[in-house]
């Protein structure tokens, strides 16, 4: 056998070869088909290059062409490499961006086909885009749900950080709600309160995931929040933290009442006021609110920070504090709701609003930082819409010398000393102002936010960053030396030195003697120890008059003074005055008040009748 095959061998070979050439010529050989849909275009009337069921959809032959065999002794052409796709500025550097490229290729063209994605991404839309890609790659349905939404494309880079951080918080602790959410009318569009309801979910997931859970299973959320039930989500985590039954309460609508007012701002633009409250309030408070906002950002220099502004009325508060800011939302208590008629009616209202108002610019930095430039802005607003002078409202802390010393005893909230935050903190920027004067105060103060705002996220801010935004004053080392080392008396802006005229004309009478007792209707006393004193000392006022009128009152203010420079109460007391007497005493109780320890040292006590000084009281405190 083999000497038979051995002649045919080369001809079979020939033959073959022959064959082959044939072939390749009429293109009876199959072409290569791509396993990426995308690399290569379809044949028409194929479905992706798989031929179909009816034979009149069979691929059209690819034209006739004559191939050249490869060189044996040649290397063998190696294959066009794939396109590689075009990448925005800074894309390639995002989190699995690249991996995404391989598990999700169409997603990863939808997020580079986002305007702000396309336009380059810089630091500012970094932390949306790894959002997007992460859940590209871990949630397919989340993802296109967001894809889906048209402020994904036109929103800034704040708001859709704001956004994604918040159901990035969510999803990881609930994935299914993190999806229920996303699917809900409020999210359609991201109108003002949108932005703090999310956000507000976002923390009761963390802090209370059973509270969370409960909000979720409730009707009138699990049906979808709409954009009027987020103004009242928003609330709902700083709510949970101070009074968990009222969570209950603000789900039922027919128990909320919400007043909205739209209000342009000069920096910030629209934003939306709302007052929300359980039962009747004063129409007043909107008002009130309108002008702290107002107040607010031209005294910062800066656009108010947030879009929503929701006001809750109820008690909903931490221990004996008058309000709260919890970022979502501002709450103060329900006596604080409006006010009466005059000038001074509701100053106390507006004063508590102002400072909560305040904490949407100030939050973040050293407790008395904060609660001081609070306080500060609160009297600056009084200031300029009542006339309310501009001075401390808090009583003098009586148990560290400087915020250094209150620093380094980390005095929490409920404790003695907590108190002083305020009192350091706002004497501190009530000195600088009076040194510095309006213009120059307002630059510093706006230097010294815009570094605080740069800074987000640092170290807690505190008097190194004071120091260098009123650097440029020759008197800030004092104040620094007063207010925080303890070092210095400070200037001072009193005591009152006026004259005392006791007389009262009004009623032909006059003052007979003023003094401070440790009881009420006790002894005189021009000294006495802290450790002796409770928490209040009586201030009595004996008076006389000849008077054979119909019976009237006259009016005093008590103002209260430290040697450190300050006033920081003032009262209002009255003297009735008739025929059928020629004289009294009056009481009023001053002092620090429950919970506060006795300042040591100098204080003065003034009465003031139309603009005189009728009467002065003055005594030490000692250990």
């Amino acid at each position: 056998m083999r000497m038979i095959l051995a002649p045919i061998a080369p001809r079979l070979a020939a033959v073959l070869i022959l064959t082959v050439c044939y072939l390749l010529a009429t293109g009876c050989t199959t072409a290569p088909v791509s396993e990426n849909r995308d690399d290569f275009p379809a044949v028409a009337g194929t479905d992706g290059g798989n031929a179909t069921d009816s034979d009149s959809a069979r691929p059209t032959p690819l034209p006739t062409a004559v191939f050249p065999l490869p060189d044996p002794l040649q290397s063998p052409v190696p294959p066009s490499p794939l396109p590689v796709p075009t990448y925005p500025a800074g894309y390639a550097d995002l989190e699995n961006a690249g991996r995404l490229d391989g598990a999700n290729p169409e997603a990863a063209r939808a997020i580079r086909s986002l305007p702000w994605v396309r336009d380059g991404v810089g630091a500012k839309e970094r932390p949306a885009a790894e959002s997007l890609i992460y859940y590209a790659i871990v949630d397919d349905s989340l993802f296109w749900d967001l894809v889906g939404k048209a402020w994904l494309a036109t929103e800034g880079p704040d708001d859709l950080n704001a956004v994604l951080r918040d159901l990035d918080n969510i999803h990881a602790l609930d994935p299914d709600s993190a999806r229920r959410i996303v699917e809900m009318p409020f999210l359609e569009t991201l109108d003002a309160p949108d932005l703090p309801a999310l956000e507000s979910l976002a923390r009761l997931v963390y802090a209370d995931i059973g509270a969370f859970r409960r909000v979720m299973a409730h009707p009138n959320v699990r049906d979808g929040i709409t954009d009027e039930e987020a103004q009242v989500v928003a609330l709902l985590a700083g709510v949970n933290r101070t009074n968990p039954v009222l969570v209950e309460t603000l789900l039922d609508d027919s128990l909320v009442m919400v007043e909205r007012r739209q209000i342009g701002l000069p920096l910030a633009g629209p934003v939306t006021l709302a007052v929300v409250r359980t039962g009747p309030g004063s129409a007043r408070t909107m008002d009130l609110l309108e002008y702290a906002v107002r107040s607010a950002e031209a005294l910062v220099g800066e656009p108010f920070p947030v879009r929503y502004v929701a006001l809750l009325v109820e008690d909903a508060v931490v221990g004996d504090d008058t309000g709260a800011n919890f970022g979502t939302h501002a709450v103060i208590l329900p006596k604080y709701d409006g006010g009466g008629d005059g000038p001074d009616a509701d100053a106390d209202s507006a004063a508590v609003i102002a400072h909560e108002i305040a904490h949407f610019y100030w939050s973040g930095g050293r407790i008395w930082l904060d609660e001081g430039v609070a306080e500060f802005m609160a009297a600056y607003a009084e200031n300029a819409r009542a006339g309310r002078p501009l001075e401390p409202e808090h009583y003098p802390c009586g148990t560290a010398g400087g915020i250094r010393a209150l620093e380094s005893r980390g005095d929490g909230r409920g404790a003695a000393g907590y108190e002083c935050n305020y009192a350091l903190g706002e004497r501190l920027f009530h000195d600088l102002y009076h040194r510095l004067g309006d213009a120059a105060f307002r630059s510093g103060f706006q230097r010294l936010y815009r570094e605080l705002a740069a800074g987000e996220g640092r170290t807690p801010a505190g008097i190194v960053q004071i120091r260098r935004a009123f650097g440029e004053v020759d008197d800030v080392d004092s104040v620094v030396n007063r207010w925080f080392l303890g070092q210095e008396s400070g200037q001072m802006y009193g005591p009152d030195s006026r004259p005392v005229i006791a007389e009262l004309p009004e009623v032909s009478g006059w003052i007979n003697r003023a003094y401070v007792s440790l009881s009420e209707g006790g002894s005189p006393v021009s000294d006495f120890s802290a450790g002796d004193a409770g928490e209040w000392a009586w201030l009595s006022l004996e008076y006389a008059h000849d008077y054979a009128g119909p019976p009237t009152e006259l009016a005093f203010e008590v103002v209260e003074f430290y040697e450190d420079g300050f006033p920081y109460r003032r009262n209002s007391l009255t003297v009735r005055a008739d025929r059928r007497h020629s004289g009294g005493v009056q009481w009023l109780s001053v002092g620090p008040g429950p919970g506060r320890a006795w300042a040591l040292g100098r204080h003065w006590i003034y009465v003031h009748h139309e603009g005189r000084k009728v009467a002065q009281v003055e005594f030490e405190v000692v250990p």
